[in-house]
């Protein structure tokens, strides 16, 4: 298998046939879908390259990368980092433990963002959409998993392209529009911060998409899609490429349609009227965003 070191934008790191470019067009940021790429080529995602990444983020002085170990059930939650492991140790003996490891926003080192606009250049074009004008916070993330582990039951805020480069793993996922798998009160609770407000669905164990992703495959999950993961019996590695909108009135109106509800109103629902819910984001909204953003600064300013 040949190993690209640099990206190079336009240089096919997805694949570019008519059926590829119809799922991207058609589904993006609407309904998961499998798609193809070249990612598990880069050198730049091999456990070598891993690892002396992981000992960057580890000499950073705001740590932003996460690890934890154990075995979660599918309706649990994740757990917390165990004191007597680094980020280095838990990569290293990611194949005997049962370690999920998160390499979070790594296109701040230099080579990886040179990817991460290689990628958005290409998902671009793929999907129609000018991803640097209309979304917003674009984010490279690497997962890291022992063989046979779960992950979680949740949902994301973000559009999510998920690439396996390394091991086979499934996923499966659950429609947020769909109001048996996530009422109204559930999104107005996730977005006000309460991040096990989805519940889980026993009956829909096998999800309703489920995918079963190998290096040069990945899904497509669009933002607050529930969804879960099971590794096979090897070590998986898998990169993340989320995007937010950068207009995105609904958020908006589930936290003030939130809070609204408290009162012992019964709010519109978001989407049924896009006048209603760009008043509902540009108060109450706007206001929960910065008074979130304070608190978020005085946290890690004061540890208040």
């Amino acid at each position: 298998m040949a190993t690209i070191t640099h990206p190079v934008a336009g240089s096919g790191l997805f694949a570019q046939d008519t059926e590829n470019r119809k799922l991207f067009a058609e589904h993006f940021d609407h309904q998961p879908f499998l798609f193809r790429h070249a990612l598990n080529t880069m050198e730049l995602f091999q456990m070598p390259a891993l690892l002396k990444l992981a000992r960057k983020c580890m000499d950073k002085r705001q740590q932003k990368s996460h690890f934890e170990t154990g075995k979660p059930v599918v309706d649990g939650f994740f757990g917390n980092k165990p004191a007597d492991l680094t980020l280095v140790q838990a990569l290293e003996r990611i194949g005997e433990d049962s370690n999920w490891i998160i390499l979070k926003r790594i296109h701040e080192e230099p080579e990886y963002r040179e990817a991460l606009e290689a990628f958005i250049t290409e998902l671009s074009e793929l999907t129609g959409i000018d991803l640097r004008r209309d979304y917003h916070d674009p984010i490279l993330t690497i997962f890291i998993t022992s063989p046979n582990r779960i992950t979680p039951y949740h949902l994301d805020g973000e559009a999510n392209f998920l690439a396996q480069v390394q091991g086979s793993k499934t996923v499966y996922v659950y429609n947020a529009n769909d109001p048996q798998i996530l009422t109204e009160e559930e999104k107005e609770k996730y977005w006000t911060g309460h991040l096990l407000a989805p519940r889980w669905h026993e009956e829909l164990s096998n999800g309703q998409w489920h995918f079963d992703v190998t290096p040069g495959t990945g899904v497509f999950n669009p933002a607050t899609f529930p969804h879960y993961v099971k590794n096979d019996n090897n070590v998986s590695v898998s990169v993340s490429v989320n995007f937010k909108r950068v207009r995105n009135d609904s958020i908006g109106a589930y936290r003030t349609n939130y809070f609204t509800r408290k009162l012992g109103l019964r709010p519109t629902v978001p989407g049924q009227s896009p006048a209603v819910d760009r008043i509902k984001s540009l108060t109450v909204g706007n206001l929960y965003t910065g008074l979130h953003a304070t608190r978020k600064a005085l946290r890690s300013r004061f540890g208040i």
